[in-house]
């Protein structure tokens, strides 16, 4: 009974999160603007203020990445809490999902980059010696990342077994939960089709399924999922906005640098 007041309780802090929303008439009012410290002005006076606040025109395009991964990982950690205590460590590994393309070009063998060094999740990581920093990767309890991609898989089929391992199972959850799973198969997917690309009608057809498990799924850890995976989706389109922002601003930048 306990544990079903909790998941009450839960629900209710996330549909309120969740009628929070930037709706479609904010990210057309940002649209129109092409500034990006107007952008930002703008968007502070939106339901988007807790993710730009803080955000300045002048960070660099890893600044602003890094700013909105940290957001997001808070977030999670704040959801995660209003479960029952058994979900707080699955819930938590959702964070990781945002740090798969990064482990895996890093398990890979690719050079460390500075911005990696800069960013508390992963900089840990980010050392030259490739040994040594597998053994950093697999001990910060990312085993089966680790282990998957060792037998020539991808990370995320690692994220999965590992997600899979540690929480909770149930007739009454996982069909949610399995549902979950395959739009995130099939999303991981489009991106390496469209290499890491998303384009305008990605954003709410992947929206719209979500929405259709998170109705589906009320009072359930899948609902919880959808949500965490719904804001994903939206700060992932506050990103491109501020990245193609960002980039007009450096041209003009330059132009103005060039000589007459």
């Amino acid at each position: 009974m306990a544990g079903l007041t909790v998941l009450a309780y839960a629900q209710t802090r996330i549909q309120s999160r969740y009628g929070e929303r930037a709706d479609a008439g904010v990210w057309l009012k940002l649209h129109n603007i092409e500034d990006l410290g107007s952008y930002l002005q703008t968007a502070q006076q939106t339901a988007l203020r807790p993710w730009v606040l803080g955000l300045s025109s002048t960070y660099s395009s890893h600044d602003i990445e890094q700013a909105l991964r940290q957001k997001y990982r808070q977030h999670v950690d704040e959801v995660a809490n209003w479960m029952p205590v058994k979900w707080h460590r699955p819930l938590q590994w959702i964070k990781r999902l945002a740090d798969l393309p990064t482990l895996q070009y890093l398990l890979a063998g690719g050079e460390p980059l500075e911005w990696m060094k800069s960013d508390p999740e992963i900089s840990d990581f980010a050392v030259d010696d490739i040994q040594l920093r597998v053994q950093h990767i697999r001990a910060a309890g990312n085993q089966a990342l680790v282990d998957s991609w060792q037998q020539h898989s991808s990370v995320l089929s690692g994220w999965l077994s590992q997600w899979n391992s540690i929480r909770p199972k149930s007739i009454y959850s996982d069909q949610g939960l399995k549902s979950l799973e395959k739009l995130l198969l099939e999303h991981m997917q489009l991106q390496t089709r469209q290499q890491g690309k998303t384009l305008p009608g990605d954003y709410e057809i992947m929206l719209d399924r979500l929405r259709l498990v998170f109705r589906r799924s009320a009072f359930q850890p899948a609902a919880v999922c959808a949500y965490l995976a719904i804001v994903a989706i939206d700060l992932h389109r506050l990103r491109s906005d501020l990245m193609l922002r960002l980039f007009f601003q450096q041209v003009q930048d330059l132009e103005q640098e060039l000589p007459q």
